[in-house]
């Protein structure tokens, strides 16, 4: 097995930084992590380009619909939205499905399954957006694609999805969603709150029933008003909930990303919410199913103006929380990796650790992604970085 040094400037912890050290990788896995005056004890050709880098863990994205600018609901389609989240930092990816029938959701299960065996990142399973959402608050999500709660269509969802189904979102103020969250969290599935226009005392319901997380915060939900909070009120004040907050700077206006960081620093997950048209550039786009979006000043919207998802993947929002006054890049980074692998309570993912993975981000001084590692092999490159030496 190849063994591979990389000199941090920097690297991300669960608390502070650690400066100056040496990461050795050996295959898979971090083998040790050394101050820097131990770099006499390698050869040349062992170490990873001649800069120092700022290290990361490798991103968790729970909430990512694709990317790259083609759809993502074939083999190659989802493989090529993969490389180019992987390109951003992204090492471990949900992918989020609307739902449009269970011929549909059997065939993405069967598609998740095939591509987690040659994906350049970690493969989590499905967070299914829907079909219990309120369609007054359903951005962008066709009506066509939603419905009621009824046991019926629970248990068909987890027949179909079986273990590929990791997150649902469900609205609350839905009459049946009572039997549908409690149904979902008996199986196992972390039920997220979300496209919906709950009150604050129907949301603090929903946590008794074993909601435990809420779908990008602050979109897609009832205003907060000071005498009927809603669900970001309830979100805020629930220490149960994690909330998932879309950081690209689009979604959220900086006082409100500064308020939601700063009251659940502690339970508050980055995600992108990317659609398929991430990475195109400005101008108007159609996606092999038909959908036209439009890419413009840094967002994607449909023709009536409405938002359409993200389109920067989730080491934007790193970025734009870590420029919030009072926070850092490496706090942010905290919401993009610990936090997620928290929620989901994978061991190890996440976190820079001895004998953990070497899934890692090596970034520049500007915070722009250099190099990628999944597993220990490198899967992004920057034009400017010199190949690994074999």
């Amino acid at each position: 097995m190849k063994r591979y040094i990389i000199r941090a400037r920097a690297l991300a912890t669960d608390n502070e930084p650690l400066e100056d050290k040496l990461i050795v990788i050996n295959g898979k896995r971090i083998e040790s992590i050394l101050p820097s005056t131990s770099a006499s004890r390698f050869g040349s050709r062992d170490f990873v380009g001649a800069r120092r880098y700022l290290v990361f863990p490798g991103l968790v994205d729970l909430h990512c619909h694709g990317g790259g600018g083609i759809d993502p609901t074939s083999l190659g389609g989802l493989l090529a939205s993969t490389y180019y989240h992987a390109a951003q930092g992204t090492t471990a990816l949900m992918l989020s499905q609307f739902f449009s029938g269970y011929d549909e959701l059997a065939r993405m299960a069967e598609v998740v399954r095939k591509a987690r065996l040659s994906a350049p990142v970690r493969l989590l399973g499905i967070h299914l957006e829907g079909p219990f959402l309120n369609p007054d608050a359903r951005g962008a999500i066709p009506k066509e694609f939603l419905k009621p709660p009824r046991m019926a269509d629970v248990t068909q969802i987890l027949k179909t999805l079986g273990d590929e189904l990791k997150i649902v979102t469900v609205a609350p103020e839905l009459p049946g969603a009572e039997e549908a969250i409690k149904a979902f969290a008996a199986a196992g599935i972390i039920v997220s709150l979300g496209h919906s226009l709950a009150t604050a005392e129907q949301a603090h319901a929903a946590v008794e029933w074993g909601a435990r997380m809420v779908t990008h915060l602050g979109n897609g939900m009832r205003p907060f008003h000071q005498r009927e909070p809603g669900l970001v009120g309830a979100t805020l004040a629930e220490e149960r909930l994690t909330a998932e907050i879309i950081g690209d700077g689009e979604h959220l206006a900086p006082e409100t990303l500064s308020m939601f960081v700063r009251a659940k620093v502690g339970d508050l997950i980055l995600v992108s919410d990317c659609r398929w048209i991430a990475g195109m550039p400005e101008g108007s786009h159609v996606e092999a199913q038909g959908e036209k979006l439009e890419i413009k000043q840094g967002a994607a919207r449909h023709e009536d103006g409405a938002l359409a998802g993200g389109i920067h993947p989730v080491w934007r929002g790193v970025a734009t929380v870590g420029a919030l006054p009072g926070f850092s890049i490496w706090k942010a980074a905290h919401l993009a990796s610990h936090n997620p692998a928290k929620l989901l309570g994978i061991r190890g993912l996440g976190r820079i650790m001895v004998g953990g993975r070497a899934d890692l981000v090596l970034a520049g001084p500007d915070f722009s992604v250099r190099r990628v590692f999944f597993g220990g092999e490198e899967i992004f490159r920057s034009s400017d970085e010199p190949p690994l030496l074999v």
